[in-house]
């Protein structure tokens, strides 16, 4: 029976390892090799991706051309991981990701600007495949950014009250 303290030793080596296997998605992605992410990293029978935005879960191949698309938009898109926590079998990740947009991303056409966007999810690795990944970004600043939105303006901080 093994004693509690390898036990943990053991869920720690684990998680370990599942965090290095989302630094290796992310870099992957940075080099636009989606291929080499299905080949290595997600699981071929069980794999969801929950974009924020987007309704309906993505399976690998709708997940591929959603890449595709993002990486189209943006060339040069990387992914800087600023932090990141393992718990049995999720990762926890904050990203910062950074591009040049270079070609149309959702209707909107290239407008040659740099940006920068927070992102988070949390990803679900099972037998060292990821089978779940859950993302919410900016997407309010991505779009100010773009100009398709208006930049927002400071909050109201008078303490005007009505009273009668």
């Amino acid at each position: 029976m093994a004693s509690s303290s390898s036990k943990r030793e053991e869920e720690e080596e684990k998680e370990e390892q599942n965090k290095q296997l989302v630094r290796q998605f992310f870099e992957l992605l940075d080099r636009h090799d989606a291929d080499r992410v299905g080949q290595l990293l997600v699981s071929s029978t069980n794999y969801t991706f929950h974009v924020g935005g987007i309704s309906s879960p993505l399976g690998w191949n709708e997940h591929k051309r959603f890449l595709a698309g993002v990486t189209n938009a943006f060339p040069d898109l990387h992914h800087e991981i600023v932090d990141m926590v393992a718990e049995g079998d999720k990762v926890a990740v904050r990203l910062n990701l950074t591009g040049t947009h270079k070609g149309e991303f959702q209707g909107i056409p290239p407008t040659g600007k740099k940006l920068s966007l927070d992102e988070m999810g949390f990803i679900t690795i099972i037998d060292g495949k990821i089978t779940e990944g859950w993302i919410s970004a900016d997407t309010m600043g991505l779009l100010q950014q773009l100009g398709a939105l208006p930049p927002s303006s400071p909050a109201n901080t008078s303490s005007s009250t009505a009273s009668s």
